[in-house]
């Protein structure tokens, strides 16, 4: 008995901890996404070659990728509500069909923009990233198809880690300053805030499966103790 009270109790404090980081984290993201939508994005809506000063060449694939990611960004968001996921699931499956219309728009215009980016040596940073945007959300559709939930809960969090790097990268320059006009930083920018938040989303989906199969081997042990 008291083997398996403190297998409760650490199975409560893991979700509790569990809860409070998701909510830490999607409180700053979903801040941080505002921030620089709105900072970033209004100047587009006049379409002209003044507007787009810094993406002279490019604009016809930057409105498609701004409108792409507005979707998913939109539809994303509802999609990880658990709330509506048990209460509206038809809400959830259109806000998710949104969410797949919208990156599969987004991803491609973004690889356009990586490949015709000025900075050169940023180019392989910024493909690679559209790529794994693109795949993620895709294997996430294949995956809710197969009615296969776990599976593509995981990678519609990839997807959506995938489509707000640029929040991060908004966050390197800052902090960069006037030295991120260098090509040298820039690439040093681009390549750190472009991985690191991948490598870090693939340590939270590792560590977050290892808690609950942690978990499910504890309750079995603690079931058999007490049997």
């Amino acid at each position: 008995m008291r083997y398996g009270f403190t297998v409760w109790v650490g199975e409560i404090m893991a979700a509790a901890i569990r809860a409070r980081l998701e909510v830490v984290a999607w409180t700053v993201l979903t801040g941080a996404i505002g921030y620089f939508v709105l900072r970033d994005v209004p100047q587009y809506a006049d379409f002209s070659s003044a507007a787009y000063n810094d993406f002279p060449r490019t604009r016809f694939y930057l409105v498609p990728h701004l409108v792409g990611a507005g979707l998913g960004i939109l539809a994303g968001l509802l999609q990880f509500s658990a709330r509506i996921r048990r209460q509206w699931p038809v809400v959830h499956r259109v806000s998710g069909r949104i969410y797949v219309i919208g990156c599969l728009v987004g991803a491609p215009a973004a690889a356009m923009l990586a490949l015709n980016s000025d900075c050169v040596t940023c180019r392989p940073a910024l493909g690679s990233l559209a790529v794994y945007w693109f795949a993620t959300t895709l294997v996430a559709f294949i995956f809710i198809r197969q009615r296969s939930f776990a599976a593509h809960r995981a990678f519609m969090i990839r997807s959506f880690v995938a489509m707000n790097v640029f929040v991060i990268v908004r966050i390197g320059y800052l902090l960069a300053g006037a030295a991120g006009r260098e090509p040298s930083v820039r690439t040093m920018v681009e390549f750190t805030c472009v991985f690191a938040p991948l490598l870090l989303c693939e340590a939270w989906l590792s560590w977050s499966s290892d808690v609950r199969a942690g978990a499910a081997a504890a309750r079995k042990i603690g079931a058999r103790k007490a049997g």
